[in-house]
């Protein structure tokens, strides 16, 4: 056997997969450069049309697929409520109160004020598991959202939803999800920054705005024989400095898909 022959073969096998590698690198870091470069280009195109936003966060997160089942929890506890005229939808598996002394609040005081209210059992169920959601309220409603630790869910089967006429505080509706279940192991999810500049170059973002608020929270994706499944969501909140109206976009953490709103109320991709 010809050994010489045999080391020029693997000497020559060798160079060229050092070649390959090296040329591979090379390729996948001005992949990295020119992605990095478009990025700054984008957030230097947005700064000149006026939209103002804060340090976003270029890092990737994780999060998870979830699953849970409604029950009658909320059902199960009425009794333990006071001072309320109380009634509940076995098919939403809604609470619905009316409180017999409305809540005096201003904007200055309302999240401290019914933070405080809801300490008691007595006042609202499972208080403690909800935390408030600034995109999600208004001057006529706040909400509270159900917080795990898993994380938040902006979704409308775990929500604390506090009406207010008036200056006052008069009645709230309250959904309930006791156990979320982990369905699959983590998946990496968008950064802020990705989200952020795919919306203004998907023309979601207006010229001489300001994004408010940003936030991952998990969302409904489908029901399906009495189960729930749930996704992270980004919600991104823009103020439209000329028309003062404010608005939240929804996007799909995994994919990155923007979610439209149907008729229904429903959120799907339009991806």
């Amino acid at each position: 056997m010809d050994f010489r022959r045999i080391e020029i073969i693997f000497l020559v096998v060798f160079l060229s997969l050092d070649v390959f590698l090296l040329v591979s690198f090379h390729n996948s870091q001005q992949v990295i450069s020119n992605s990095t470069t478009g990025v700054t280009s984008t957030l230097t195109d947005m700064r000149k049309r006026n939209i103002t936003f804060g340090k976003l966060d270029k890092k990737a997160g994780q999060a998870y697929y979830l699953g849970a089942q409604q029950s009658n929890d909320l059902a199960d506890n009425t009794s333990k409520l006071r001072n309320q005229e109380i009634e509940y939808n076995q098919t939403s598996y809604k609470l619905m109160s009316t409180l017999e002394e409305p809540i005096s609040i201003n904007s200055d005081n309302r999240k401290s004020k019914l933070d405080s209210f809801m300490k008691k059992e007595s006042n609202i169920l499972f208080g403690s598991e909800y935390t408030y959601s600034p995109q999600l309220s208004s001057s006529t409603q706040l909400v509270y959202a159900e917080t795990g630790p898993l994380g938040v869910m902006y979704d409308k089967t775990g929500q604390l939803i506090f009406s207010v006429v008036n200056g006052k505080v008069v009645s709230y509706t309250q959904t309930y999800m006791k156990t979320l279940d982990i369905l699959q192991e983590k998946q990496a999810t968008k950064s802020e920054q990705d989200v952020v500049t795919n919306l203004y170059s998907s023309s979601e973002i207006p010229n001489n705005s300001k994004i408010t608020y940003t936030n991952m929270a998990y969302t409904k994706l489908l029901e399906a024989k009495g189960s729930t499944i749930y996704i992270p969501v980004w919600f991104i909140s823009i103020h439209n400095k000329d028309s003062k109206v404010d608005t939240v976009k929804k996007v799909n953490a995994f994919t990155g898909n923007i979610l439209k709103t149907s008729s229904n109320g429903e959120d799907y991709s339009n991806e």
